[in-house]
């Protein structure tokens, strides 16, 4: 009987001693991820994939998430793997994703590179996200049976600007922040990707191989009305 009690008060005590020792180490609880998570997983997707541990406070890391509450509509910003703490700074805007000097392509939309002088797209003062319009010019007859005539049209306006590159690489910031294009010295080239519709991409991959284009760079407040197409002879009137 008196082995039975002094096991129970042992047990007690050890059980006691623990919780003291507990308490002394101020546990918190943290967010501990239970299964692989990768990069650009919503918060809402990742909420099956991450548990609510109790860890000593001297094994919390600095930023540590507990409740993913406030972080609607975030993602994760790497690859997370199981027993890491999930962390608020690895936790992102979509958009910080993107890759640098890159425009996301509108659903449906095709993409063509155009390499140009830099004359013809603005010394290269254009970065992803712009906007441009088209100018196309021919020398020759602009319909069947016309004559030589050179005609020149803005044919298009809004077009996205989804990447800009030069014949030495594409130029960004050292923080990854979207910068423009350097023109080359002398001599060089820029590269301009746009999307565009199918249609009107034909239309454009037509004007590089047959006739000339010239880019302009358009704001929210351009003037998108149509514009007649322009000949010679109506130039200097």
């Amino acid at each position: 009987m008196l082995v039975i009690v002094g096991a129970v008060l042992l047990s007690t005590y050890v059980r006691a001693a623990d919780s003291r020792a507990q308490a002394g180490l101020n546990p918190s609880e943290v967010l501990v991820v239970q299964q692989p998570i990768a990069a650009g997983t919503t918060v809402e997707q990742m909420a099956s994939l991450v548990k609510l541990q109790t860890l000593p406070q001297g094994a919390v890391v600095s930023g540590s998430v507990k409740d993913l509450s406030g972080f609607a509509g975030k993602v994760a910003a790497v690859a997370l793997v199981p027993g890491e703490q999930l962390l608020s700074a690895r936790l992102v805007e979509p958009q910080s994703l993107a890759t640098p000097n890159q425009a996301s392509v509108p659903k449906g939309m095709e993409e063509i590179t155009l390499k140009l002088d830099p004359e013809r797209v603005l010394g290269g003062n254009l970065k992803a996200g712009d906007t441009v319009g088209i100018f196309i010019s021919y020398n020759a007859g602009v319909a069947p049976g016309t004559s030589d005539n050179p005609a020149t049209k803005l044919q298009f306006h809004k077009v996205l600007v989804t990447k800009v590159g030069t014949s030495t690489g594409t130029s960004t910031q050292s923080n990854g922040a979207t910068q423009q294009a350097q023109a080359p010295a002398s001599g060089g080239q820029i590269f301009v990707t746009l999307a565009q519709s199918g249609t009107d991409a034909t239309k454009t991959v037509h004007a590089v191989e047959f006739g000339k284009i010239y880019l302009s760079k358009e704001n929210a407040d351009s003037n998108t009305a149509p514009v007649d197409t322009l000949h010679k002879d109506q130039v200097l009137k």
